[in-house]
């Protein structure tokens, strides 16, 4: 009884929204602010790099096929005796107390797939007949289909192929006499793109990652794929402006490398953008928002004197006052 009350409370994280929304407490958990902003910066991009406008977009639910449900339900070995939860927008099935263990949260509402099973494989009981990489395209785009989930939001390589990421892990083990290698699974993530920007974060607006285990089944499933709507566009901030808004402290940046030296920012010689692209963002699994934001994500150079070191940027790409009283009235 433990493990069920523990799965659906995993499940309801996976699924909790905020009802308002809040720009800045959303935007922060994308880094980390300045300790002290940078006093010389350089904007070394073309002007017209920022488009003049851009939307705001609402994320709405999700109705996935009820076929596929049933189908991914009967694929993972669930019966009715495992159901926890099933109305018109969730279902949650749990098979906990033997292996193997899994959990199975399907929320249309939210636009939600989560699956895991735990299976425990050793030198006596090798994974077999996983997925080749060469087959892992189509298990994937097959999936999508299925759920009704568009491949041409995904965005493209240089191939103009969805940008998949194609992985596998695998293990090995010593026996008397011999090294035995086995692949339990190989794997599949990805993001969405939204008018050419890519969206930031996981477990909000647009994120996948599927492994597909023995005979092609999925082993975990941790997709967020909500339909969107467009709200309203709102112009641009000039580069000027997105400079200003570093040095007052409203961007937040990456982590540094752990092999580099901690940087101190009130002694730097200066930060300078070498690219800028526009990217979307709706929080993050512990602090997600119901709407899609745009924001300008930067690649700089920072010049502390000793070193170059290169960091992301991201800061606000629509004014603020404007954003605030037009989506929060």
């Amino acid at each position: 009884m433990v493990n069920r009350i523990i799965i659906v409370v995993v499940f309801l994280l996976q699924t909790a929204w905020t009802t308002c929304f809040s720009q800045s407490a959303s935007f922060q958990t994308l880094g980390e602010p300045f300790k002290c902003s940078p006093s010389v910066i350089h904007w070394n991009v073309p002007t017209n790099t920022i488009p003049s406008t851009v939307w705001v977009y609402r994320l709405l639910p999700k109705k996935f096929p009820l076929e596929a449900i049933s189908n991914l339900v009967a694929s993972c070995g669930f019966t009715a005796k495992n159901e926890v939860v099933s109305n018109n927008d969730e279902v949650l099935y749990a098979s906990a107390g033997k292996l193997p263990s899994k959990q199975l949260g399907i929320s249309s509402s939210h636009g939600i797939i989560f699956y895991e099973s735990v299976t425990h494989y050793g030198p006596t009981n090798l994974a077999t007949d996983v997925p080749q990489m060469s087959q892992m395209l189509n298990l994937t785009t097959n999936f999508l289909s299925e759920f009704g989930i568009d491949t041409s939001q995904i965005p493209k390589n240089s191939t103009g192929s969805p940008n998949f990421r194609f992985w596998e892990p695998f293990k090995e083990y010593f026996l008397k006499d011999k090294i035995v290698t086995n692949i339990e699974f190989r794997a599949v993530d990805f993001r969405r793109s939204v008018d050419g920007g890519n969206v930031l974060g996981a477990g909000t607006a647009g994120s996948g990652e599927i492994f597909f285990g023995e005979h092609g089944i999925p082993v975990q499933i941790d997709i967020s794929w909500p339909d969107l709507e467009r709200y309203k566009s709102y112009p641009t901030v000039s580069p000027d402006t997105i400079v200003e808004w570093i040095g007052e402290g409203k961007a937040v940046h990456g982590g540094i490398l752990l092999n580099l030296p901690d940087v101190d920012w009130s002694t730097i010689k200066s930060l300078t953008i070498e690219k800028a692209q526009i990217c979307y963002y709706a929080g993050d699994r512990l602090s997600p928002s119901e709407w899609l934001v745009p924001l300008v994500s930067l690649w700089t150079t920072v010049d502390t004197g000793q070193m170059k070191i290169g960091l992301e940027v991201d800061c606000p790409v629509i004014e603020e006052r404007e954003f605030k009283n037009r989506i929060l009235r």
